[in-house]
């Protein structure tokens, strides 16, 4: 949202890097609004009076490729990554991490894998809300496989609260192959524990692939989630959609941005953690992105803090214990999504009112 001048935060005792877009203007970082100082890079919450005291939310939006599917996972690594986060929205969750009933009434038994980083979300203290049935491409969802996901939300009960009141769940009754989407995306509603303001987080993951035609099936993806706002934004005003938009380049977000919306990585700062060596780095691409009305919301996202992309590949280093040496150093792209994911994650903050505009 800023000039593009890139500079390097430091978090965890000087180890981890946040790719962040700053103007010199800007103030000295601070700590975040929890005790923990893991994330003593965030700036403190404005002391503007039109935010209620205390009511910033921090908001992370994370990629965890084929969550579900590796058993090489660090999940304790990677919750105590966004562990001071106040909600957490996780893409590519490909088997449930509880037992539960599908919408059909068939039932469904928790996965090992999923289940160990829901585990260990809640050990931090966080509570999750979960899509009621998986969604893909193909005809056939209810599958344990890399085909379909799962749509998982964590969040911090002590800040927020599911509002089910607003709308929510997926934007299609139809999960499996459908005209307007690959994946069905998903609506989380949330309210401040104060209840001084609400707003609805989509949730989404669009088709990937270099393409002409792939970049039109995103347009198309994102005018309909578009349009789904707008049939049901009577009350409610704060959408939000967020998640791994798999946009190439900056000439194609212009061209895919609904009107009237923003992204906050408007810079196009890469949120793939895959490193080319071959100059320019190719491998680089800004999939990532959170998308905002700015008639509606614009006084409640935090645009000086702008977003924060966190580099996966220089955080974690601290945190490995083997087995071989560190797959990010130097970077292994294979071994390195098995343990962590082939995505950073991406984090802006929210700032409640003291009183909701909606």
């Amino acid at each position: 949202m800023k000039s593009s001048i890139y500079i390097t935060l430091f978090l965890f005792a000087g180890v981890t890097g946040v790719f962040s877009c700053r103007n010199p203007g800007h103030r000295a970082p601070g700590r975040s609004d929890r005790t923990d100082s893991s994330l003593n890079a965030l700036p403190e919450s404005h002391s503007d009076p039109v935010v209620a005291s205390g009511d910033t939310l921090t908001i992370c939006t994370f990629n965890i490729q084929f969550l579900g599917a590796f058993h090489k996972r660090d999940n304790e690594a990677l919750a105590d990554v966004v562990k001071d986060f106040n909600i957490v929205v996780v893409q590519e969750m490909v088997a449930p991490p509880v037992d539960g009933l599908f919408p059909d009434g068939t039932s469904y038994q928790a996965d090992p894998e999923s289940g160990k980083f829901t585990q260990a979300m809640k050990d931090r203290g966080f509570r999750f809300l979960l899509s009621q049935e998986d969604t893909g491409t193909g005809n056939n969802n209810h599958s344990n496989g890399t085909a379909t996901e799962w749509f998982i939300c964590f969040y911090d009960s002590t800040r927020v609260s599911f509002a089910p009141d607003l709308p929510y769940g997926f934007l299609a009754d139809d999960r499996s192959n459908h005209p307007d989407f690959e994946r069905v995306p998903y609506a989380f509603p949330f309210r401040s524990i104060n209840n001084q303001g609400d707003f609805v987080l989509i949730s989404i993951h669009l088709n990937p692939g270099s393409s002409e035609t792939d970049a039109e099936r995103r347009k198309h993806e994102i005018s309909s989630i578009h349009r789904w706002i707008m049939e049901h934004s009577g009350t409610e005003k704060d959408f939000l959609i967020l998640g791994d938009m798999n946009i190439e380049d900056s000439a194609e977000l212009a061209g895919a941005l609904p009107q009237g919306m923003v992204s906050l990585n408007d810079e196009c700062r890469r949120t793939n953690t895959l490193i080319n060596n071959t100059p320019p780095d190719f491998g680089a691409k800004p999939y990532d992105h959170i998308f905002y009305d700015i008639v509606n919301t614009s006084l409640e996202i935090d645009t000086e803090f702008d977003c924060q992309v966190i580099d996966l590949v220089t955080l974690l280093q601290a945190f490995w214990n083997g087995p071989g040496p560190y797959p990010g150093s130097p970077y292994v792209h294979n071994t390195f999504r098995q343990y962590y994911s082939d995505h950073h994650p991406l984090v802006f903050r929210y700032r409640v009112l003291h009183h909701d505009d909606d």
